[in-house]
């Protein structure tokens, strides 16, 4: 699935009937994490795995069995190897997926809640009232420093640092 990154690199500026039209180039290059390359990626490791299995073979043990039966063996390892690949490379390709609409999601979350504090944060010098002031600032800067800390925390925490962090109780009472 092309990204609008990719098709922008690939767009190129033409004078067609109107003046600056947008044109994108289609390229027969395969995407890194399509469907298409990861079956390209197992075949290959496939493939591979045959052809060294047989050299392997033929170099040490050339009369080890009937040449169809070996190449057979041989065959269907080979495409046992090939699936594994294809099925790791799929896990890979879905979790890689997962982790970029999670940092999209991050960026969209950070930039929408900053655009909402702008207004609250220059509201606080417009009024008299220091209580109220002190306590919106230190809001302010608290959500702050949860959209630059938090937020974006690629591990997650170990038992011990969520303990003392404390809020990560169920709302369950040992009681």
């Amino acid at each position: 699935m092309p990204t609008i990154d990719s098709i922008t690199r690939r767009a190129t500026f033409r004078s067609v009937s109107s003046p600056r039209v947008l044109l994108v180039r289609r390229t027969s290059r395969i995407e890194p994490g399509s469907r298409r390359f990861v079956l390209g990626v197992a075949l290959g490791v496939g493939l591979v795995s045959f052809l060294i299995t047989e050299l392997m073979h033929y170099l040490l043990v050339p009369n080890l069995g009937r040449h169809h039966e070996r190449l057979l063996a041989e065959g269907m390892s080979a495409f046992v190897l090939t699936c594994i690949v294809a099925q790791l490379a799929n896990i890979h390709r879905r979790q890689h997926r997962l982790t970029v609409a999670r940092a999209q999601v991050i960026a969209e979350v950070n930039h929408h809640i900053r655009n909402a504090l702008t207004p609250i944060s220059l509201s606080v010098d417009a009024t008299d009232n220091q209580q109220l002031s002190r306590v919106i600032s230190e809001a302010v800067e608290h959500i702050d420093w949860a959209l630059r800390e938090i937020l974006p925390r690629e591990i997650p925490l170990r038992d011990q640092q969520r303990d003392q962090l404390g809020y990560f109780q169920t709302g369950e009472s040992g009681q």
